[in-house]
């Protein structure tokens, strides 16, 4: 790395912070170009920090439209930097405002399509939540994959925010794979049709208890008054995605064949 690397970026303001890292709008000085860097820590004892390492690899395999792309990784004052897209708005932001139905219906699409991606290469994303995605000219891109891993036997099951984290990790389970996403979809999906989160828990154990008392049955959503005013076919997308047994969630290639979408016609809300 050269010296003027070191003073290529100049930092505006922090905007977010996540599992391993801060995230900063900054600015090239070389190309006047707004970015977002994500700072890691370096340790003495080891350098570079393994999660750091993980989220490069991963992010060099996904080259997709709805994915954020890493521009470089630099060092800034030993201190490991990556290199990002900057957006302006995440999804939870976006939903503070009114939009046309057929804008939020291919957020959800594109947002399945990302996902399908990385679970085709054998990753699983693992904090899949509203401020993970972000929001330009309404399509969505997909961010924060330091919780990221390649499906493998055993991995530990205190990820994902917990509003979104599915019943099998609540349940400290440790051989779980790509459902758990399909589980943070199922919630992101009904918090864009409803304006708030669907399980809001203080605890894991409160958490599980909100999912259990919520869906109590096959048809749990009839009992539901916040569904009474969703589309049958959107109400059955979000049922085949929260299903409590993982197998038998519907997975990302299914969700996109889902008549939700093949039915140009149909949308979140029930005409009147």
């Amino acid at each position: 790395m050269s010296a003027s690397e070191n003073v290529r970026y100049i930092k505006i303001q922090k905007i977010g912070e996540g599992a391993y890292g801060i995230i900063y709008k900054a600015q090239d000085v070389q190309t006047e170009e707004i970015v977002a860097l994500k700072k890691f820590k370096l340790s003495d004892n080891e350098g570079v920090p393994s999660c750091a390492l993980r989220e490069i690899s991963i992010l060099n395999q996904l080259n997709h439209p709805n994915i954020i792309k890493l521009i470089s990784q630099i060092i800034i004052n030993k201190k490991l930097h990556l290199v990002m897209n900057y957006y302006d708005m995440d999804l939870t932001e976006y939903l503070k405002f009114n939009h046309e139905e057929s804008h939020l219906k291919n957020i959800i699409y594109k947002i399945l399509l990302a996902v399908e991606f990385i679970h085709n290469r054998k990753i699983i994303h693992r904090d899949l939540q509203p401020n993970n995605i972000l929001i330009t000219n309404n399509e969505p891109v997909l961010i924060d994959f330091g919780l990221s891993r390649v499906l493998s036997p055993n991995m530990t099951p205190g990820v994902t925010q917990l509003w979104y984290r599915a019943p099998e990790l609540l349940s400290n389970c440790n051989t779980y794979d790509y459902a758990i996403d399909m589980w943070s979809l199922g919630c992101i999906i009904a918090e864009i049709a409803l304006n708030k989160p669907l399980f809001m828990g203080s605890s894991e154990i409160h958490q599980l208890l909100l999912i259990k008392n919520i869906i109590n049955g096959n048809e749990w959503f009839l009992h539901n008054s916040q569904f009474a005013k969703l589309n049958n076919l959107f109400i059955d997308l979000i049922n085949k995605l929260l299903q409590v047994d993982p197998s038998k969630r519907i997975t990302s290639k299914q969700a996109l064949q889902h008549p939700f979408f093949l039915d140009q016609f149909a949308f979140i809300y029930n005409k009147e």
